[in-house]
């Protein structure tokens, strides 16, 4: 007889992740699809909810299927999963990688700035032979953003990179990353930053408040392992930029969510893709229920079965939904799911929000794809979470991060 699962997530990004684990935790069995590591690559560090009140009152956006408490649920997933991160004030923000200031809803410690209308000195490390990093920039931002605030630079080499170097080859942030939660890396950077206090008490800085600010990842609140037996003690506070592509922040958050998960007893299949399913009508008048996915792997093809089903491509950009050539087809990859398609795909204006964000599948309250023509549910036991869902734009919303943890939670009760 084949296994069952109690749930079976389809799609390994945030959302995806975030159904996983809450199910695992609530006791249930398990099993997460993927072909990859999603969109987390994408990652900036910085968690946005957007404006909620506003969000919610738009007929269909996502955020108007939940209630505050269940927002509030995954704002705290979040936080009991990753202790370092907080919740923000309007008054708080992160710095990007060029050195702009911008606000996040739920970020690390390590990332919020001080109050701009405090004063003191910056001085920005800036790690030799990063490539995609322009400090002239990020120098220029500072200044304009801290006005109050001296702005220093001071470059850092990491011998790992002299080889490198010397062949004219540039590093990436996770190459930094990597050397910055070594033993080697913390030590170097405690040195450095020894240094730069040694070398302001000196001089006699306009204030004594000194930040180190630094691209990259340097603290330790993604460890997967959970087995470092160091953890360096800087001598002066040190700022974390959010992430620029590929991002460090979502490379070991992923790892992170992967070892969280499997700790519960969570079963995990990557590189595998889910092709097509089997189910039946529960009667004529009710929607259908599946009963298990087909999935391709590693040159094989498998039956699973499970009880509930989560939906967790990824959309557009996570390719779940796929789109031919001239838009002439465009569907969901796994279930076959209706689509909610906008007569326009896009707008003159760059920076403004662009229809094809919107498209994905409409759902009830309980994230249940529904058929838009009928107004009735297509399946009963799958729930459509994260980017897969319809009417909403992450990117100029800024609620990305909130739909995908909110949903994803959401589904995970459910089970």
């Amino acid at each position: 007889m084949s296994k069952m699962w109690d749930a079976i997530v389809v799609g390994g990004g945030l959302a995806g992740w975030t159904a996983g684990i809450r199910a695992a935790q609530r006791g249930k069995k398990v099993l997460i699809v993927t072909e990859g590591v999603g969109t987390l690559y994408y990652f900036s560090g910085i968690f946005d909810y957007g404006d909620l009140e506003s969000l919610r009152h738009l007929p269909k956006h996502p955020y108007s299927l939940f209630d505050a408490e269940a927002i509030d649920r995954g704002k705290h997933f979040i936080q009991e999963l990753c202790p370092e991160y907080i919740e923000t004030n309007k008054s708080q923000h992160a710095l990007t990688v060029l050195g702009t200031a911008r606000q996040g809803d739920l970020m690390p410690r390590s990332m919020v700035l001080p109050n701009h209308q405090e004063q003191g000195s910056f001085v920005l490390l800036v790690p030799e032979g990063l490539k995609d990093f322009f400090p002239e920039i990020v120098v220029s931002n500072l200044v304009r953003e801290f006005p109050g605030w001296q702005v220093n630079v001071k470059r850092v080499h990491a011998e790992n990179f002299g080889e490198w170097q010397r062949m004219g080859k540039s590093a990436s942030g996770i190459d930094y990353a990597a050397i910055w939660r070594s033993k080697e890396g913390q030590n170097l950077l405690a040195q450095e930053i020894e240094a730069i206090k040694r070398e302001h008490q000196g001089a006699g800085s306009r204030s004594g408040k000194i930040a180190v600010v630094l691209p990259s990842l340097v603290s330790e609140y993604f460890d997967a392992s959970r087995t470092k037996t160091y953890v360096q003690d800087y001598s002066l506070p040190v700022i974390e930029m959010s992430s620029f592509l590929p991002s460090p922040h979502g490379r070991y958050f992923a790892e992170y969510l992967k070892h969280q998960f499997t700790d519960l007893g969570g079963e995990l299949m990557i590189g595998a893709r889910a092709a097509a399913l089997n189910g039946k009508p529960m009667s004529a008048k009710q929607p259908k229920s599946c009963q298990e996915i087909i999935v391709q792997s590693m040159g094989k093809v498998l039956h699973l079965k499970a009880k509930k089903f989560i939906l967790a491509t990824g959309g557009l950009l996570g390719g779940g939904i796929k789109v031919g050539i001239e838009r002439k087809l465009i569907q969901e990859d796994v279930f076959d799911l209706p689509l909610y398609v906008p007569q326009e795909w896009s707008t003159s204006q760059f920076f403004a929000s662009q229809p094809f964000a919107q498209i994905g599948v409409e759902t009830d309250k309980c994230l249940r794809p529904l058929d838009t023509n009928q107004g009735r549910v297509i399946w009963d036991n799958v729930h459509v979470v994260g980017r897969m869902l319809a009417h909403w734009d992450p990117w100029t919303q800024r609620c990305g991060g909130g739909v995908s943890v909110t949903s994803g939670c959401a589904a995970a009760e459910i089970i």
